[in-house]
């Protein structure tokens, strides 16, 4: 049974749709299969850095605020939480692009990461993706999705 999937993704979100085709004349139905949310993609840098030990304050006088990272350390840590967010996704595109049964895939990625996240998509995952949109659609409704790939060229 061929299948095809729609996803759309940013770095807070993954939703994966399955397209089920009622009838020839009629946009496919799409059916959600899977909602990845990450957790530390929703939280403050500040709130999961909890252990105060090797955090670097800013500045070195007497009016220091002791606990605040450095320009550089915090730009660091992001740049490291963002790398992780872009592996858990393709972690999460790769097993399922996997299944057998699935043979195309549209895929709509914001723009800030799509790049990063094709790269990290496994080759043979990757060589069934048809579509790709750089443009974040995960708030889009799900009955317009379809739509937007229809615009790209082929």
């Amino acid at each position: 049974m061929n299948k095809s999937l729609y996803i759309v993704a940013d770095l807070g979100l993954l939703r994966a749709y399955r397209a089920t085709q009622k009838n020839a004349d009629r946009q496919p139905h799409l059916e959600l299969i899977e909602e990845l949310k990450p957790i530390s993609a929703h939280q403050k840098l500040s709130d999961q850095l909890t252990d105060q030990a090797g955090r670097f304050p800013k500045g070195g006088g007497a009016g220091a605020v002791s606990g605040n990272l450095s320009a550089g350390e915090s730009l660091k840590s992001e740049a490291e939480q963002d790398r992780r967010l872009i592996s858990r996704l393709a972690e999460s595109i790769n097993a399922l692009l996997a299944d057998e049964d699935v043979t195309h895939c549209s895929i709509a990625i914001s723009g800030a990461i799509h790049k990063e996240l094709l790269e990290a998509i496994d080759p043979k995952a990757r060589a069934k993706i048809g579509q790709v949109l750089a443009s974040n659609l995960t708030k889009i409704d799900p009955t317009e999705l379809v739509g937007h790939f229809e615009k790209l060229p082929v």
